[in-house]
């Protein structure tokens, strides 16, 4: 028996370290292959969710997440690896 797949695209959650989504309003983060290649920029909303609307799930690829404020200050760069369906930012 196969899992069941209940998201249909790659989804980043960013939370601290009790497990509790910060409020991302005004943060971004963008998704490259290890090529460096670019494949997306999404935005968060203000429950620490960004969605990958291109990218479907699982992951067929690994990929690297760099999350970013509008301004363009880089917080996070993480490794994602291939088979996922959803990521979480941990701090």
């Amino acid at each position: 028996m196969s899992p069941t797949q209940t998201l249909r695209r790659f989804t980043v959650i960013w939370a601290n370290n009790d497990g509790v989504p910060f409020n991302t309003s005004g943060f971004f983060a963008t998704l490259r292959r290890l090529d460096g290649s670019f494949v997306q920029a999404a935005g968060f909303d203000r429950f620490g969710t960004a969605r990958f609307s291109r990218v479907r799930t699982p992951t067929n690829q690994p990929y690297i997440l760099r999350t970013f404020r509008d301004d363009g200050v880089l917080f996070r760069v993480r490794s994602v690896p291939a088979g996922v369906s959803s990521f979480v930012v941990i701090g």
